[in-house]
């Protein structure tokens, strides 16, 4: 039977939170309408096993994939390389999907033929179970339902991965993701751009992210252990940039781009905020700084950051500043 929806769940030694991951997907009206495939990324502890239960008891749809450790990269490749459904999505296996979101999010991938389907999603704090919404939408006048031309798009949105549902006739057509890498999501949602042309946005908040984990990759402390990952991230998106300019690709495609990859270099200096004060610290963000200034003035111009701003306004002479009122918010 034909599946609308692939649903990739990278899984790494996450026992204490799968089945509820894996539940969610249990939903009668919809469950034939997917293919969940759970990727074990080599694991450790019972998350194998806890997959195949589901395996087991609803074969038609749940398959598990068990693979030596490549990171959050590899499991989204190892997806694509095995989905077979008409459209795409990744629901990390520490978080879970909404019923009703859920029910409403493949209504719309049947009836419709967009590129990606674009829902909402919450940020749910693990300890109190407070949700909260990082976007109330993704653009102010958006129409819900409405088909959109990709390239007529405010420049200004941002789209992340846990709103994403994308053909996956586009992604066979991307470039790999980066494996043994944290902050890959960022690779996943600008790789397919220059294919995706109809984008539909929908109210419903289908994705329900998890925050508050000690292990989590967003987490400042893994941040700064794991800078060079962010680095490797960034290289290889101005490669990517570069390649399509050379490409010719829509000049409102291009804006975009570079609007992500600003925020990108922005959350680098963040990173660089989170150490301790240095001097050495200072000269390594203006560094960075003057080679995108220098190398790619597009990016560096669309930066939208005040903190980026006021460094390079005052010559990064604002850095103790910037320095002293990170460490405050930190530990407000």
């Amino acid at each position: 039977m034909s599946k609308i929806l692939s649903v990739t769940i990278p899984t790494y030694n996450v026992e204490k939170y799968l089945k509820q991951c894996l539940d969610s997907f249990i939903i009668p009206e919809i469950i034939d309408d997917m293919e969940i495939l759970i990727v074990n990324d080599g694991s450790t502890d019972s998350s194998p096993i806890i997959a195949k239960e589901y395996t087991e008891k609803y074969p038609d749809t749940f398959k598990l994939i068990n693979k030596e450790n490549g990171g959050h990269g590899s499991t989204i490749n190892t997806g694509i390389a095995n989905a077979t459904g008409k459209y795409f999505k990744v629901v990390d296996s520490d978080d879970w999907v909404d019923t009703k979101s859920m029910i409403n999010l493949i209504a719309t991938l049947k009836k419709d033929d967009c590129d990606l389907v674009y829902s909402n999603y919450y940020w749910v704090d693990n300890d109190t179970g407070k949700k909260t919404v990082e976007f109330q939408k993704p653009f102010d006048g958006v129409v819900y339902n409405r088909e959109y031309n990709f390239e007529k798009l405010p420049h200004e949105i941002f789209l992340k991965m846990h709103g994403y549902t994308v053909k996956m006739d586009i992604l066979r057509q991307i470039r790999k993701i980066d494996e043994n890498c944290f902050y890959v999501d960022m690779e996943f949602v600008v790789y397919p751009i220059p294919y995706i042309n109809t984008v539909k946005f929908i109210p419903d908040f289908v994705y329900q992210y998890r925050i508050g984990l000690p292990n989590q990759s967003m987490n400042v402390e893994k941040m700064k252990r794991n800078s060079t990952n962010f680095d490797r991230v960034l290289k290889a998106l101005l490669k990517f940039y570069d390649e399509n300019v050379e490409l010719n690709i829509a000049d409102s495609k291009k804006k975009y781009i570079e609007n992500v990859i600003a925020r990108l270099v922005a959350s680098r200096m963040k990173i660089y905020l989170s150490f301790p004060f240095s001097k050495k610290v200072s000269k390594d963000m203006k560094v960075i700084d003057e080679k995108i200034k220098s190398n790619y003035p597009a990016i560096y111009q669309s930066n939208i950051n005040s903190a980026v701003r006021i460094l390079r306004k005052t010559g990064y002479k604002a850095y103790p500043l910037a320095r002293f009122c990170y460490y405050i918010k930190q530990k407000s």
